[in-house]
Order: structure tokens, then C-alpha cells, then sequence
């Protein structure tokens, strides 16, 4: 077989351009320590190289969110240190009161601190997070939780929040809530005077009730009581246990104090005749009422027996709410331990992925650099021998 020369040419050609493509992708992947620069190279290791990138996303992603719920978590844990330290100061105050030589002048004066306790308390309770959001709201967190109303002659603290509780997503299976709803640590203190009002459903006309309150401990009896309109404008008290009543033709007027049995509230409005509203024992009581209770107590010079059974009554439900803020605060350290044990796995998980991305994709320097040596002397060698069969010609014979 009769090979041209311009066979022999393009054949080396061809060949030395392989070759120097060989070399040049070994060059890129020492450059850039990358074995594999497109899917084409290795589409196995291609495909599951991708699989792995996702999931160290997916980690970094978990890393990231459980950074802003430890920064919340560590915010309301913060928040309540501050409410322990006011509950503290506030029972301080109490027993300070409480001592038989401490006269009206200066009860009226550490009443007047409770009450610049109660604005800071209402103030640490609707506490705004980094994002403008409150963070005892629950879902409704565009609007502040807590806030001062009035009705009749009663001011007190509604809530305005709801028991939603929010989760962040720490790792693939694992959610984990970073919030501790505002009602039970601010409304749902348990104690022995709680109260409940409760209008009957028959009711026709405009009354509303206000919230009641204890206001003398030594003579309240827990039990269920009603407040009867049983004419335009008058109004009996019916003790429900007892079968009596314990107030008759009480005159009513509009938003003024109703008082019984250690109780007062207030309603305002125009009740009909007929109209039913019912007092009862309750379960809890709101941190903000004990507090006002306490001031009230304190300013309004009840005798000593009534003030003190009061004041006793005020430090239990102190205790009762320091005890919710603890139960809340332990809580939050269970989460912020698990946030810390979650994150050390996310880093494992990130760190052994990224161990066998490496693998499937990095380049093996050793290995690539001897692969370089060996194409770039095969190249030389292929060089040298195109070099000899080229000069070779019939004239150099024709001598």
C-alpha cells in the first residue's frame, strides 16, 4: 500500500492535536483542581456529584436557619431574664409594704413604683424582634400584643395575639419551634382568686362586663355568682351555690364599680331586663391585673387585715408567675441546646459530603501530574519521529 505524503502530514497532524488536547485537559485540571468540567467527562460521577451539591446546599441552608432561631430564641430568653428580674423586684416591693411600720406615705410610694414596674412590664411583653415583628404575638405579629382597655370603671390588659407557634426547618426530617406564646406566659398565671366573666347568651341588650378582680382576699368565698337586671336600672347579685341572693335591688349605673363577696367589677352599656352576667372561680389570672391588684391594694388604704390577706395573696401569684417564666425559660434552653447538637450535625453531614464531592469531582494532583509527564513525552517522541519520516525522501538515495 502506496502512502502519500500528504497522508503522512495529515495523519501527524491529527495525531499531535489529540495529544495536545490530552495535554491541555490535564493542564486545566491541575489549574483548576477540577477533574471533571462538564457533565460529558464522567456523566455517572456528573449525576451524583449534583446530588451532593444539593444536599450540602440543603445543610448550609439548615445552618442558616438555625442561626436566626437561636438569635430569636436567645432574644425571648433575654426578655424573660428581664421579667424574672421585674417579678423579683415587684415581690421586693411587696414585702417591703407589707411591714406594719411602713406608713401611707410611703406605701403610696412604692406603689407608685409598681406601677412604673407595670409599664415596663407591658413593655418587655410586647418586645419587637430584629424584623419589627413582636415576639409574643404568635401569627398575629404585625400588631402589638398587649394593650391597655377600659371598661366601665375596670382598666385592664387585653391580649390581642393568638397561640400560633412558628418552626424552622434544622435538618431534612426536623422542625423545631421558636416561639412561646404570649397568652401562656403573660395571661395564663394559675391562681387561687382567678376570675372568669361570662355574659349569658340571652342576653339582649348593650351591657358589657369588665374584667373582675379580687380586691379583698379576706372575705372572697370561690364560687359562681350572677349578676341578675331584674328591673330598668336595678340589679340583684345571686349567690349560685347558695341559692340567695347576696346583693337585692342594687341601683345600676352606667360604668360604675359593682362589688360583692371581696369582687369588683363594672359594666357599662344599658343591660335589659332579664339580662344575665355570670362571675366564677377561674383558672388563671393575667400577670398585669396581680401587678395593678397590687398597686390598687396600696393606694386605696383597705385595713390591715384586708391588706395584708391581699399583699399574701399578691406574692403567691408572684411565685405562680416567676414559676411560668421559669417553665418557659427551660424551654428555651432545651431548644438552644438542641439548635447546638443540630448544627453539629449538619456540619458532619456537610463535612463527609464534601469529602466525597472532592473524590468524585477534584482533581488527583499526583496523579494528574504524572499523566501530564507522560503525554508530554509521548508528544516529544511523537514530535521527533514525524521530525525523521518527513526529511526522509528518494532523493537523498539519488547520489
Amino acid at each position: 500500500m502506496r502512502i502519500s505524503t500528504r497522508q503522512i502530514y495529515t495523519q501527524g497532524l491529527e495525531a499531535f492535536q489529540q495529544q495536545q488536547q490530552k495535554l491541555a485537559k490535564l493542564q486545566q485540571q491541575i489549574s483548576t483542581g477540577v477533574r471533571l468540567s462538564k457533565p460529558s467527562d464522567d456523566p455517572a460521577a456528573a449525576s451524583k456529584i449534583l446530588e451532593l451539591e444539593q444536599t450540602v446546599s440543603l445543610n448550609l441552608q439548615y445552618q442558616s436557619n438555625i442561626n436566626l432561631a437561636e438569635q430569636r430564641l436567645n432574644q425571648q430568653d433575654a426578655v424573660l431574664a428581664n421579667y424574672d428580674s421585674l417579678l423579683i423586684r415587684v415581690r421586693e416591693l411587696a414585702i417591703q409594704a407589707n411591714n406594719a411600720p411602713v406608713d401611707a406615705t410611703s406605701r403610696n410610694a412604692i406603689a407608685a413604683e409598681i406601677d412604673e414596674r407595670l409599664n415596663e412590664l407591658l413593655s418587655l411583653a410586647n418586645t419587637i424582634d430584629g424584623n419589627g415583628d413582636y415576639l409574643f404575638a404568635g401569627y398575629q405579629n404585625s400588631t402589638a400584643p398587649f394593650t391597655r382597655a377600659t371598661t366601665g370603671s375596670r382598666d385592664f390588659i387585653s391580649f390581642n395575639g393568638d397561640d400560633g407557634v412558628r418552626s424552622v426547618q434544622i435538618s431534612q426530617n426536623r422542625q423545631l419551634e421558636v416561639d412561646i406564646p404570649g397568652r401562656e406566659i403573660f395571661m395564663q398565671v394559675p391562681s387561687a382568686i382567678a376570675l372568669r366573666e361570662l355574659p349569658a347568651a340571652a342576653n339582649v341588650g348593650t351591657g358589657l362586663i369588665a374584667p373582675a378582680s379580687v380586691v379583698d382576699s379576706s372575705v372572697y368565698v370561690a364560687g359562681d355568682y350572677e349578676i341578675r337586671f331584674v328591673a330598668a336600672g336595678v340589679y340583684d347579685v345571686f349567690d349560685v351555690a347558695g341559692g340567695v341572693n347576696i346583693v337585692t335591688g342594687a341601683t345600676y349605673t352606667d360604668g360604675q364599680d359593682i362589688n360583692f363577696q371581696g369582687i369588683r367589677t363594672s359594666i357599662t352599656g344599658a343591660p335589659a331586663v332579664g339580662d344575665v352576667f355570670t362571675i366564677s372561680a377561674g383558672q388563671f389570672a393575667d400577670v398585669f391585673s396581680i401587678v395593678a391588684g397590687l398597686s390598687e391594694t396600696l393606694r386605696t388604704e383597705p385595713d390591715a387585715d384586708i391588706r395584708a390577706a391581699n399583699i399574701g395573696q399578691s406574692l403567691a401569684d408572684l411565685d405562680a408567675a416567676f414559676e411560668n417564666a421559669l417553665n418557659a425559660r427551660t424551654q428555651l434552653g432545651g431548644r438552644l441546646n438542641a439548635l447546638e447538637a443540630q448544627r453539629e450535625d449538619n456540619d458532619a453531614q456537610v463535612f463527609v459530603t464534601r469529602s466525597t464531592l472532592s473524590t468524585l469531582r477534584d482533581t488527583d494532583l499526583a496523579e494528574a501530574i504524572s499523566q501530564l509527564t507522560l503525554e508530554q513525552t509521548t508528544l516529544d517522541a511523537a514530535q521527533a519521529v514525524f521530525a525523521r519520516i518527513t526529511s526522509s525522501s528518494l532523493f537523498n538515495f539519488l547520489k
